[in-house]
């Protein structure tokens, strides 16, 4: 059983559920660097019981990861996300200040 299997298991209906989030948001951080979408501007806390994941990513398939992955990780805990799509495209018309 891997590092990552044993934090995972069992120990969420214990009084150290408090500790088992911090180290699963611990683990969703490091997997979205690494692993999947190479993605550093994501915030992520703990609210309460749920957790909450923000911040702006370059695509909308970027942010589906994100979704996915802050899922696969903090299965069984509420997951809220603020996930913005950056719109890299140049206006179509000049802005209008008054």
């Amino acid at each position: 059983m891997t590092d990552h299997d044993t934090g995972r298991s069992g120990r969420g209906g214990r009084e150290g559920g408090a500790d088992n989030t911090e180290y699963r948001i611990a683990h969703l951080q490091e997997r979205l660097v690494r692993e999947e979408v190479a993605e550093l501007g994501m915030r992520i806390e703990s609210r309460g019981g749920t957790v909450v994941v923000s911040g702006t990513v370059p695509t909308a398939e970027c942010r589906d990861t994100v979704v996915r992955v802050a899922k696969e990780e903090l299965g069984g805990t509420p997951v809220r996300t603020d996930i913005v799509v950056a719109d890299p495209t140049a206006p179509d018309r000049p802005e209008e200040l008054a």
